[in-house]
């Protein structure tokens, strides 16, 4: 009975750590609000996130080519449970529908975010913004080879 009991309170202490620390880590991700840009050969991408309630954060990515803009990707950061979860829907992939990746446990406020089954990426990472400059990349295997992308952003607001 007593070790019945010291477990159940391992158990419920285990949980409540945890979900503390995913708050901590959701509250983290505050750092990206704002918008941020970088120039490329087609033009300069811009993304851009806002707090949209306790719980998630809506971030779009577009492209500026003259004085087209051209929507690329909307976004949806969102904690559920204990579990933070980023959730792209990109223009003209997977039938228009979001895909679901699951936050991996954070390393030097870099947050990793994984789906081994969608067919590319498979990681989208974030590092936190440092000196007004934010990175992030998208990895993975693509038709059986390794393939990575990197966007170095600035911040414009």
């Amino acid at each position: 009975m007593k070790n019945s009991f010291l477990l159940f309170l391992y158990l419920i202490s285990h949980c409540l750590l945890h979900a503390q620390d995913s708050n901590a880590r959701f509250k983290q991700l505050e750092s990206l609000q704002g918008t941020w840009s970088m120039q490329t050969k087609r033009g300069i991408i811009y993304e851009s996130w806002i707090k949209s309630s306790d719980t998630s954060f809506a971030g779009k990515s577009f492209r500026v080519v003259n004085t087209d803009t051209l929507l690329l990707e909307e976004v949806r950061l969102v904690k559920r449970g204990n579990d933070i979860l980023y959730i792209p829907t990109v223009r003209d992939q997977n039938n228009q529908q979001p895909v679901i990746f699951k936050l991996l446990p954070v390393e030097n406020e870099t947050f990793t975010f994984d789906n081994p089954l969608h067919d590319f990426p498979q990681r989208v990472i974030y590092e936190l913004p440092k000196n007004g400059a934010l990175h992030a990349r998208i990895e993975g295997m693509d038709k059986g080879s390794y393939r990575k992308s990197d966007f170095h952003y600035k911040r414009v607001l």
